[in-house]
């Protein structure tokens, strides 16, 4: 075979190949255009049918928001009103779904004490005549307002505290403000005489806490001059320490002695780790049986009483022992 008839071959035989992949090419085509045609049919299709439903009539209900208007300042609701209103209405399709995304508000002058909401609604759907309306719930709303008036009352707090050994507080935390201000209807304030704080734990103290704390949720119908107190308190590491303390009595009458046995008790107190060494080189306590005590115990048996020398120091006593004395009374040898 001559070199021309091999490059004439290899011609022929690239545009077969060529022609093949046209074919299947337009094979493609033809299948994307199907794809395509199809595709705007059945959105077409679907839209004729929502055109053709829509245009129906349907029932529908829905929720429409009430506000209150014409409150007088010295006055205040003693009971929650409805935060909305369901309408069962009815109207075409395409009418319907405009007032579901957009509903009217239904404003209540609450110096009326008796609303009727059916009216209420009503007045608000004349400006939409194509829309029917079937029933309102509730169908009258009831008004009762009351004296409005403030009072200030104490926080109490809630909170929990859970300390990393031997830390704890220096002195009783502080709440700021420690008093708020209700303000509502008479019956519903009058006798409340505390406001709590939130119920919370704080964890892991080992250092001074300064923290927002949220009060408890009033609810709608009284209100509070503010929601958050401040909760702080200065903490410290604590070491233990014991001293024995003499037992002395108070308030004898003249003439009159006692003896106590033991004549000493065994004081274990907690102490700031800075302030030991000063605990220490003081005389801190004293235990001390009052002449009451003796007349009220004929037992024979008191409880001793520690009182503290100094009073810059942030002591707290965890145990005594022993917790009770004997005391004797001794006979007066002028008589």
């Amino acid at each position: 075979m001559s070199v021309i008839d091999n490059i004439k071959e290899k011609l022929i035989a690239g545009w077969q190949t060529l022609t093949v992949k046209s074919d299947e090419d337009r094979i493609a085509d033809v299948g994307r255009e199907r794809f395509i045609v199809f595709f705007v049919a059945l959105v077409l299709a679907f839209f004729l049918w929502l055109m053709v439903n829509l245009s129906r009539e349907f029932n529908l209900t829905v929720d429409l928001p009430i506000t209150l208007a014409g409150m007088p300042e010295d006055r205040a609701l003693v009971e929650n009103l409805p935060s909305h209103a369901k309408a069962n209405v009815s109207a075409e399709g395409w009418k319907l779904i405009n007032l579901y995304n957009n509903p009217p508000v239904i404003n209540i002058d609450v110096r009326d004490k008796e609303v009727n909401l059916y009216d209420q609604v009503q007045k608000q759907m004349n400006s939409l005549p194509e829309i029917s309306v079937q029933k309102v719930q509730p169908l009258i709303l009831t008004v009762e307002l009351e004296e409005r008036i403030s009072k200030k009352v104490p926080v109490k707090s809630r909170i929990a505290t859970q300390f990393d050994n031997q830390y704890d507080f220096v002195e009783p935390p502080v709440i700021t403000p420690d008093s708020i201000t209700l303000n509502g209807a008479r019956s519903l304030v009058s006798d409340i005489e505390m406001w709590q704080t939130d119920s919370i734990t704080i964890d892991d103290i080992s250092s001074d806490i300064s923290k927002l704390i949220e009060l408890e949720e009033p609810g709608n119908l009284i209100s509070l001059s503010q929601y958050e107190v401040r909760y702080e308190g200065k903490v410290a590491q604590f070491t233990e320490g014991e001293v024995q303390v003499k037992v002395s009595s108070r308030g004898m009458p003249s003439g009159q002695q006692i003896s106590f046995s033991p004549s000493m008790v065994t004081v274990k107190y907690d102490v700031p780790l800075d302030e030991y060494s000063t605990v220490q080189q003081q005389h801190s306590f004293e235990a001390y049986v009052t002449y009451s005590q003796v007349l009220n115990n004929p037992s024979g048996f008191v409880s001793p009483q520690i009182s503290f020398t100094e009073s810059n120091n942030h002591i707290k006593i965890s145990s005594i022992t022993p917790r009770s004395v004997a005391y004797f009374k001794k006979l007066d040898t002028g008589q």
